[in-house]
């Protein structure tokens, strides 16, 4: 589990593909990295993936065809930049809100507003529509987040200036693809109630 406060930003990254996917190195700064061990889990962009390799300042990850379908792993070009969050330890606080690195699905950027507010909007199928609502959670790219609004099949989000600082969030720009996770316990609440 993850609290949705990203704790870093990607340095690099290469990526070669595989028999089962794709290979993928994220290089971060030392002190993310520090005491990690194979089969850690980290926080790719949303994503949660196990460490296979590690060094210094880098670490290996294995990103297999159901992933690829279901992110947006799929997408990686050289300027991309992961938002990373290493897993939850028993007592750690959760700034956030929970957030298990399962996305549920890819929303596409609709559109930017940069003025009084920095305002995301992002659209998402009607699968998904039953688990987001107005001032409940959602983890964008891993980011865990406040709806300001919902509509249908839209949302937006406001950005306050460390968020900006601190994530991707603020290089995204309109038609770009970003990992969506809705609050486990609404899904979980919404599921059971619907059964």
């Amino acid at each position: 589990m993850f609290s949705g406060i990203v704790q870093t930003k990607s340095e690099g990254h290469e990526s070669s593909k595989t028999d089962s996917g794709i290979k993928l190195k994220i290089t971060s700064n030392e002190s993310f990295y520090l005491n990690i061990k194979k089969g850690d889990s980290v926080s790719v962009d949303g994503v949660c993936l196990t460490v296979t390799d590690f060094g210094k300042n880098y670490a290996f990850f294995d990103v297999i065809p159901e992933t690829l379908r279901c992110t947006n792993l799929n997408e990686i070009n050289e300027k991309r930049i992961f938002n990373l969050e290493r897993s939850l330890k028993f007592g750690d606080e959760v700034g956030g809100h929970l957030v298990s690195g399962h996305v549920h699905e890819t929303g596409t950027v609709e559109e930017v507003t940069i003025g009084d507010e920095y305002i995301l909007k992002i659209s998402f199928s009607n699968n998904l529509s039953k688990y987001l609502f107005k001032k409940g959670y959602v983890a964008i790219n891993g980011a865990s987040l406040t709806i300001k609004d919902k509509e249908e099949n839209h949302l937006t989000v406001a950005l306050i200036p460390e968020t900006l600082q601190a994530t991707n969030l603020n290089n995204l720009i309109k038609g770009d693809k970003v990992n969506l996770e809705a609050d486990q316990q609404i899904v979980a609440t919404v599921d059971s109630t619907s059964n």
